[in-house]
């Protein structure tokens, strides 16, 4: 038998895999599972990443997209957007670097991880082999410069390779970034990329992108609001959502000198008060440096914070889409014959994290889906503000949609009904399921307020299916009316042996009033006499002015008086 060492070789075997390393092995952790997924994974990651940057430079998004075919299943993609710019030192950072980015902050933000750039370039790099071309135009000093770059990903270094480098004539900022990409797919499907950017304009109607295909068709997707986002706020962690392990980290971290100031600036809704019945109920010194806090007494905090009762956290740092907002996008995409929409009040999920749920509801015109020149019900999902396409059925949304009992609503076959539902949920924290971030974890919290925002929307929805049927019934009796009644006088005139009278005055007045009483409405006249009520009850002053509402005696106006008056 041969002679070996059974177990790991650890000089040969024991290696360290940067994240660039890791992510090339699981390409499926950043999304890229299938040709049409991870070309709509690409268009995220780069929409999204345009859109941040241009809101947080205050400029209204527009971006240019071109997809052209060079081969079956090989593409190349180029976005140019109007942000303001990347500097030429911090280029190849953003692109070609994993987990390294400005959004790693307790903020509301499309993307936290650092992952989303980058990972394009890679799946890039990992299929044709080819790099990366940008062209970044930037503010420095006052000036604007351009810069035009070619470069590939060091995997094994998790950093970018220079290859050319030249200087760029920039009018107007902004980044232009070409990539090409093998084994993914455009598909007009549901999953798609088309529409992905149909969606995001629903979600984000102050943007405008321009967007050409492969096969040369242009689509522009035109801007519905003029109003660039309000910016949220980063928010402090509250005392009912943080672990030990939080503690530990913010101890290691901070500037404080005591435990004390360091609950007080590293929390929120946490004051020295707050701090005081801690150290009595748990025996901790506050004064000692947080350098020395030990596991164990950030365990004894955290079950502290369990017992005590705190306001709810801040959520100033929140900024929904509004009402409105979501009401102008769904009109400009799907032109609906109704629509409705909500923004609920901020609420906590877990004890301490805020979000606000955002919902839609549109009815005929372009809603829904089309499947086999059928139109289908569809829901659209949003975490802060981007669509979310895949893993569906895992998802807080579908799981509190399709709870909902639908026929309550009069939608007898919610399948086949020509319906979008738009559902956005906006948090500092979205609990997503994987880092793919395509799915909302199904807190009971996050489910009870999708079901209660739909519900609402269903209600009124239920009013104009109702309205709508029944003026589709005073049609049909109208009709029945007017074509029988014509018939019933020429054949009594025959029996009477006299001429026919002339009838359609009269008809179309007997008709009016005749269906008024069928669908239970107030007929001319009456409301005739209620205009003449109003008339009579009308107060006016001394010099024959009307009196306005609110001030006039007729307020305090009660039947029981007039009676009194008229006993004697």
């Amino acid at each position: 038998m041969p002679n070996q060492e059974a177990g790991t070789d650890w000089r040969n075997d024991f290696k360290n895999l940067t994240p660039s390393e890791f992510f090339r092995k699981n390409k499926q952790m950043l999304g890229f599972t299938g040709k049409i997924r991870s070309l709509t994974i690409v268009f995220h990651e780069l929409i999204t990443n345009s859109f941040d940057a241009a809101e947080e430079a205050g400029i209204l998004p527009e971006i240019d997209i071109e997809l052209k075919r060079v081969d079956k299943e090989h593409y190349i993609l180029r976005l140019k957007d109007n942000g303001p710019g990347i500097p030429e030192d911090y280029v190849m950072r953003v692109y070609c670097s994993m987990f390294a980015g400005s959004k790693f902050r307790n903020i509301q933000s499309r993307g936290q991880q650092g992952l989303g750039c980058s990972g394009c370039v890679l799946l890039s790099q990992m299929t044709t082999g080819k790099p990366a071309h940008v062209i970044s135009c930037y503010k420095e000093n006052g000036e604007i410069k351009g810069v035009k770059m070619k470069f590939q990903m060091d995997v094994k270094n998790n950093r970018g390779i220079l290859m050319e480098r030249e200087d760029y004539p920039a009018e107007s900022t902004g980044v232009c970034i070409e990539l090409q990409f093998k084994e993914v797919s455009y598909s007009l499907a549901e999953q798609g990329a088309f529409e992905y950017i149909r969606r995001t304009m629903i979600g984000n109607p102050h943007a405008k992108i321009t967007f050409r295909d492969p096969s040369g068709h242009k689509y522009i997707f035109k801007r519905a609001a003029d109003i660039v986002p309000v910016l949220p706020k980063e928010v402090l962690p509250h005392p009912k959502g943080v672990s030990a392990d939080d503690i530990m980290t913010m101890a290691q971290n901070t500037d404080s000198r005591r435990y004390k100031s360091m609950l007080t600036s590293s929390l929120s809704r946490m004051s020295n008060k707050r701090v005081d019945e801690i150290s009595e109920l748990t025996g901790i010194d506050m004064n000692k440096r947080p350098k020395d806090l030990t596991f164990p007494e950030a365990e004894a905090i955290v079950q502290c914070f369990k017992k005590m009762k705190f306001m709810a956290p801040p959520t100033d740092g929140l900024i929904p889409i509004g009402s409105e907002q979501i009401e102008k996008g769904m009109k400009q995409i799907l032109k609906p014959e109704f629509v409705t929409t909500i923004t609920r009040k901020p609420v906590t999920y877990q004890g301490g994290v805020s979000f606000i749920i955002e919902a839609g509801l549109a009815y005929g015109g372009k809603s829904g889906r089309v499947v086999k020149e059928q139109r289908k019900s569809e829901i659209m999902r949003f975490a802060n503000r981007v669509p979310l396409t895949f893993d569906a059925g895992s998802c807080a949304i579908t799981e509190a949609l399709k709870s909902i009992d639908w026929k309550r609503y009069g939608l007898k076959d919610l399948e086949n009904t020509p319906l979008t539902l738009f559902v956005n949920i906006i948090s500092t924290q979205v609990p997503y399921l994987s880092t793919g971030k395509q799915s909302v974890s199904p807190e009971p919290e996050i489910v009870h307020e999708i079901r209660q925002s739909t519900m609402k929307l269903a209600r009124k929805l239920q009013k104009h299916l109702r309205a709508k049927k029944a003026a589709k019934e005073k049609e049909k009796r109208s009709k029945v009316f007017e074509d029988y009644m014509p018939v019933i006088i020429e054949e009594a005139a025959k029996l009477g042996e006299t001429g026919v009278p002339e009838y359609q005055e009269v008809l179309a007045k007997v008709t009016k009033r005749a269906l008024a009483e069928l669908l239970g409405e107030k007929v001319e006249e009456e409301v005739e006499e209620e205009e003449l009520d109003a008339i009579i009850m009308e107060e006016v002053d001394e010099r024959g002015n009307a009196v306005e509402e609110g001030n006039s005696s007729l307020d305090n106006f009660i039947e029981d008086d007039v009676d009194d008056g008229f006993e004697d």
